[in-house]
């Protein structure tokens, strides 16, 4: 496992990483979306909300702080608990999507993003597989929606 630490995820995210390549040895995968650019910036606009906080430490903010702390279009996308009736998920619960962000759950970091036209494609560093990608996948869909 090669560590990315969340401070330089943040930089990554914040970053087009270019020619950079991820570390030596490291396990990658890439995703793919729709929107392009506006949909990769709004992306980043969420996840730079989430890993600020990751990489301050101390306790997981509430569902309730996450909902003032996120943007609303992306907020809006969520679905309430209540309205979760099956394991088929078209959309996730605020609650849900943040508690696979915890940094102790995720097993996957940043690494760079492109756009190019109507198509996004991430690169994340693997931590540990098997890793659960669907609340990123989620963003990303929500995102290009938006």
């Amino acid at each position: 496992m090669t560590a990315v630490t969340p401070a330089e995820e943040l930089e990554r995210l914040r970053s087009d990483a270019g020619a950079v390549l991820p570390p030596a040895g490291a396990d990658t995968d890439t995703l793919e979306g729709a929107g392009g650019a506006p949909a990769l910036e709004r992306a980043r606009h969420v996840l730079e909300i989430v890993l600020a906080r990751a990489a301050a430490g101390g306790e997981w903010p509430s569902v309730e702080e996450w909902r003032l702390s996120l943007p609303r279009w992306f907020t809006a996308a969520c679905v309430d608990d209540a309205e979760v009736r099956d394991c088929v998920l078209d959309k996730w619960s605020l609650r849900a999507w943040t508690y696979w962000f915890r940094p102790d759950l995720r097993k996957w970091r940043w690494w760079d993003a492109r756009a190019d036209d109507d198509r996004l494609q991430v690169t994340l560093v693997v931590l540990q597989r098997p890793y659960l990608r669907g609340a990123l996948e989620w963003l990303l869909k929500v995102s290009a929606a938006a």
